[in-house]
């Protein structure tokens, strides 16, 4: 078919009715067409809420998923043949490598294409596929890179993430209980861009993190450390939320956090905390009194605070959480108020854009 053929009204119709798939594939055809696609579809791509790289190291495969913000949130979990996927790019073994830079394929076997490219043109051909990306979809949709790594006995292989633009990174971690050698973690993070989201799972004793690293500046950290004692990873932490499910914790660090938050001296940035301590967590049930909590009266109803976050396990889309708490701590910086609630072997922590006046003023 010569789509060039048709009058306009019906190549649009014919745009429209495609999937995102398609439409990637048929955009390289010319220059003339890439444009006639961008122009069609200038109000559908608006739409498009994010497009994710999944990378699959185990397998040498990265899938890329198109999540249009005209579908139920229930639809976005992807499957190997899901309609979400717009191409699938594997690196080629060496012994079938030919002379290409990478090639497309595409077969009835498949409902999305798929490109093979040699090892050593990987760099290049991820910024080529995602400088077409932005192209032809914009640079304002949430473009994001995704990886999960396992360090292991025979130790950990820092791997290479494509350097492209206007790309979020998130990673999932799982550190085995026979690691010795951290070093490479700390070499992975000073290494990379700062990453989005941050997903931990420790299952052994582990060395402190530099406090500089990179690691803490994250906008989003998941630690769970149910079966070891590991480091204090929220003391340093700068990013904006975080949630650490540990076997302890010590009341004096929980203290300093929130004293630190009061006074000003860190987290800044913080928008929500939940730390939840499995054993000896008795003294949660009077770490209210301690922190120098306010209280609202029981007959009134506080206001509800709203987050989005990214720390749902292990890498689930965007949850909404809500906070109602009568009780609340005050920064003396800038009277900034941070509602607090202490609730099964939890404490929850969201920080309000509004001062203790403003607050107050919602409190019915």
């Amino acid at each position: 078919m010569i789509l060039s053929k048709y009058p306009f009204v019906v190549q649009k119709e014919i745009l429209h009715n495609m999937k995102y798939s398609d439409l990637f594939m048929l955009s390289f055809v010319s220059k003339d067409l890439n444009e006639l696609i961008k122009s069609c579809h200038k109000k559908t791509f608006k739409s498009i809420r994010s497009i994710e790289y999944v990378n699959d190291r185990a397998k040498n495969t990265c899938a890329v998923y198109i999540f249009d913000g005209r579908k139920p949130k229930n639809s976005e979990k992807p499957s190997k043949l899901d309609d979400d996927m717009i191409v699938r790019l594997v690196e080629q073994d060496d012994s079938k490598s030919g002379s290409f830079q990478f090639n497309f394929r595409v077969s009835d076997d498949y409902k999305y294409p798929v490109v093979f490219y040699d090892h050593s043109d990987k760099e290049c051909v991820f910024q080529s596929i995602h400088n077409h990306f932005l192209d032809l979809f914009g640079n304002s949709i949430e473009y994001t890179w995704k990886e999960s790594l396992w360090m292991e006995s025979q130790g950990f292989s820092t791997p290479v993430i494509p350097n492209l633009k206007n790309v979020s990174l998130r990673v999932a971690m799982d550190l085995d209980e026979l690691v010795g050698d951290f070093s490479e973690l700390e070499d992975f993070f000073s290494s990379s861009s700062v990453f989005k989201t941050i997903h931990l799972a420790v299952r052994r004793d582990m060395e402190s993190l530099n406090p500089e690293s990179k690691f803490y500046q994250a906008e989003s950290i998941r630690i769970r450390m149910h079966l070891v004692d590991g480091p204090d990873f929220l003391r340093h932490f700068r990013g904006r939320h975080i949630g650490l499910d540990c076997r302890r914790y010590e009341e004096s660090n929980l203290l300093d956090f929130v004293n630190r938050w009061k006074s000003g001296e860190a987290f800044q940035n913080l928008e929500y905390a939940q730390i939840k301590i499995m054993n000896d967590n008795q003294f949660l049930n009077r770490i209210l009194e301690e922190i120098g909590a306010n209280f609202i009266d029981a007959n009134r109803q506080p206001p509800t605070y709203t987050v989005l976050h990214n720390l749902s396990w292990p890498d689930r889309n965007v949850t909404e959480f809500e906070l109602t708490s009568h009780t609340y701590v005050v920064r003396a910086t800038d009277n900034r108020v941070a509602s607090v609630q202490i609730v099964d072997h939890k404490l929850i922590f969201g920080v309000w854009n509004k001062t203790e006046e403003e607050f107050l003023k919602m409190v019915e």
